[in-house]
């Protein structure tokens, strides 16, 4: 995943950096957490020209509003532009009364070439994801609707932020969101994920196989990438070994060139002759 690196950012700031086609979750434990990435993720859109879109379910659409307002100046002119929606779930993943994967990616493609012909850039998309939790039709196809979203997001002008509660999903659940996206928000902070399984592997039937020698793939990737950080610092650590002694070698030649100057003035002025060096 070529992307500018995040390590070290703060968390706007590399909210700022995301770019059409990402795809990430945002795994949170509170409300404050939650807002802390979506209010950046969101003006950072708006600032862009991308339409916006929220799909509330576990706050109120009035909730995420009033957050907003508190948040961003001039909400109610992105609404009244078309630039900033805020929808609930019956409008987008539950839009037929069950929910299907295919067919919300067939919504958000229809919304993504409606954002491209009123003149915006692109499409920004968040979600709630609490609405899985329901008992609705289809809620077992949210893991398989994460991984084929990787085939859709690269090959079209968008890019999505999934919210997941870490108190209210399972840690088995979340184990397989971590697994679908290739970059994780958690604890305020923006990570490239390598626990990100790619749909190809992802989807086949031949699960464990496949990930077994993923894993397997990974392990030698990461001892390899040791190895080279180990050897670059080993190159660094040198040079500064080699300037720290360039630098005690000329300190040195100074410090003896003043000395003797100033031997060499001393017996000058004992023969009665004016100095030679400054």
């Amino acid at each position: 995943m070529k992307k500018p690196a995040m390590h070290g950012l703060s968390l706007v700031e590399a909210i700022e950096r995301l770019e059409i086609h990402d795809h990430l979750c945002l795994i949170y434990e509170g409300r404050e957490e939650q807002f802390a990435a979506i209010v950046p993720f969101f003006k950072a859109g708006l600032a862009r020209r991308e339409k916006c879109v929220y799909i509330a379910d576990e706050n109120t659409s009035q909730g995420v509003l009033d957050t907003l307002r508190r948040e961003i100046m001039d909400v109610d002119s992105a609404l009244a532009s078309g630039a900033l929606s805020v929808i609930t779930k019956r409008d987008a993943y539950l839009k037929q009364g069950y929910f299907e994967p295919d067919s919300m990616i067939r919504l958000l493609k229809e919304t993504v070439e409606s954002a491209k012909e009123q003149g915006f850039s692109g499409l920004r998309v968040t979600g709630e994801m609490t609405w899985a939790l329901g008992d609705e039709p289809g809620v077992e196809g949210l893991v398989e609707y994460e991984a084929k979203l990787n085939y859709f997001l690269p090959q079209n002008d968008i890019l999505v932020i999934c919210q997941y509660s870490a108190k209210r999903f399972s840690p088995e659940i979340l184990i397989d969101i971590i697994r679908t996206h290739p970059i994780v928000i958690y604890g305020n902070t923006v990570c490239e994920n390598f626990y990100y399984v790619p749909p190809d592997e992802f989807l086949v039937a031949n699960q464990p196989g496949v990930e077994a020698r993923r894993l397997l793939k990974n392990i030698l990737d990461r001892e390899q990438a040791e190895v080279e950080l180990r050897k670059a610092y080993d190159e660094l650590r040198d040079k500064a070994d080699r300037l720290e002694l360039f630098h005690e070698v000329t300190v040195g030649r100074e410090l003896e060139m003043v000395r003797l100057k100033k031997e060499v003035n001393a017996l000058l002025a004992e023969l009665g002759r004016p100095g030679k060096y400054e």
